[in-house]
């Protein structure tokens, strides 16, 4: 589902809890099932398993330049019994926040998060299945926001997300499938955030103290979104085709003035966003070889605004009143997304036992432009932001008629960073600034045990 996001942070690795089949190819999903991954997307999909599925996928990823990482460990299931299929999902985390001082408590330098969800599916027959799913979280810190805050030496979050959503399918002759989702979740995280005292240097020779202070922040977002795609087999040869369609309408009560380089970047509170995504993809199995890829655009619309505090005089004499609005930002995205993933199952001496390795590549686009309008200033600006984000991915799996053992490593890069994920990595948004952070890669590794009920 797109987001805008206006800084190249990575604010998402310690969402992926949920265990996937296509995580080392590149997350390909149009035009290829994901057994392990679809009925947590699509509750509906729950039904299509014919035996059921124990899933443990212990998840590690880190941040370079030591800026924070995590654990997790997720244990799902998916079963069925007649024409229902039920299923859930239970995660613990750790995530290493970046420690700002050197002598901070443990308190302060990690955080536990958990992560529950439930499915319950039905199927109505005539290739018709209608599911439902629910999703709540306690998170004590989120990914990225300690290099949001630029110069804090303390930063206490604590807040929640959930997600609800209803899912149908319907599958008929020839490989044809239809699906569609309705949902809603909520993001609503607090701040405590805390500027040590320090003296403000000025050229020539200015000294200027500055006195420590505190801020509280909320951050809240709301969102109703709709999914549909469409896939159906082309010819004779093992080939795929699907399309996607998703339109989301977000909701901000509540954003952040982040700071970054010891300065309000975009000052503002409430506001909303359309967000559109359109993506075609194409698969296709040869023997024991599957590829496929995944083209998508991601048309987003965003507008925020601050509010004055006080009754404000501008420098043309006019008043702008408590809550009106004192600085406006226009959004608008042309983000694209490619996708791409090879997968290899070949059996050994036992013809039981398979062998198979994946690979995959993600590029991620992101390009936007902001209008924004200073009344207290009685001035406009135009900005442009763009960067590229790069994520290759390996896996190998081990397949027997009891189990599956699936390894996955991949790195993502963002701006200025490189592919190459350091020695130390384990094996396996919504703010404008002039000048971007420079943000590293990030290396992820996921374990995952697959074992059939």
């Amino acid at each position: 589902m797109p987001t805008p996001r206006t800084v190249p942070v990575q604010m998402s690795q310690q969402f992926n809890v949920i265990p996937s089949d296509r995580a080392a190819m590149g997350n390909v999903s149009i035009a290829l099932d994901d057994a392990l991954l679809d009925p947590f997307v699509n509750p509906a999909k729950a039904v299509r398993l014919k035996t059921g599925v124990l899933s443990i996928a212990p998840y590690f990823f880190s941040q370079s330049e030591s800026r924070g990482g995590g654990r997790s460990f997720p244990i799902s299931g998916v079963g069925a019994i007649g024409k229902w299929a039920f299923g859930g999902l239970f995660a613990v985390q750790q995530l290493d926040r970046t420690r700002l001082i050197w002598n901070s408590p443990i308190s302060e330098q990690t955080a536990a998060n958990q992560y529950l969800s439930g499915i319950v599916a039905r199927s109505l027959g005539r290739g018709f299945a209608i599911g439902a799913s629910a999703y709540v979280a306690s998170i004590e810190a989120q990914q990225g926001i300690d290099q949001l805050y630029s110069g804090s030496d303390r930063i206490l979050q604590d807040g929640s997300a959930s997600d609800a959503r209803v899912g149908l399918t319907r599958q008929w002759g020839e490989g044809r499938k239809f699906e569609a989702i309705l949902l809603h979740n909520t993001f609503d995280m607090t701040h405590d955030v805390h500027w040590p005292a320090f003296t403000q240097f000025t050229p020539p020779n200015t000294r200027t103290p500055v006195a420590e202070r505190s801020e509280f922040n909320r951050d809240r977002t709301t969102r109703w979104g709709a999914h549909t795609e469409y896939v159906m087999p082309v010819g004779t040869e093992g080939w795929n085709f699907g399309l996607l369609g998703t339109v989301n309408r977000l909701s901000h009560p509540k954003i952040p003035d982040y700071r970054i380089n010891e300065v309000i970047t975009v000052p503002r509170d409430p506001g909303h966003t359309t967000a559109f995504n359109a993506g075609v993809g194409m698969s296709r199995v040869i023997g024991k070889a599957t590829f496929g890829f995944d083209v998508l655009v991601e048309p987003i619309s965003s507008t925020t605004w601050a509010e004055a505090a006080r009754d404000t005089i501008t420098p043309r004499g006019t008043t702008i009143p408590r809550g009106g609005h004192t600085v406006d930002n226009k959004f608008r995205f042309n983000n694209s997304l490619m996708r791409f993933g090879f997968e290899r199952m070949a059996p050994p001496t036992d013809s039981a036992t398979h062998f198979g390795f994946q690979f995959g590549l993600g590029v991620n686009s992101i390009r936007y432009r902001l209008w924004q309008t200073d009344q207290v200033r009685d001035s406009s600006r135009v900005q442009n932001e763009r960067w590229m984000e790069w994520t290759p991915s390996v896996g190998f799996k081990l397949r027997s008629p009891g189990y599956e053992i699936h390894y996955t490593v991949a790195s993502t890069c963002g701006a200025g960073s490189s592919c190459i994920p350091s020695p130390f990595f384990f094996a396996t948004g919504d703010d404008v600034t002039v000048a971007a952070p420079n943000s590293g890669g990030v290396a992820s590794g996921k374990f995952v045990a697959r074992v059939p009920k």
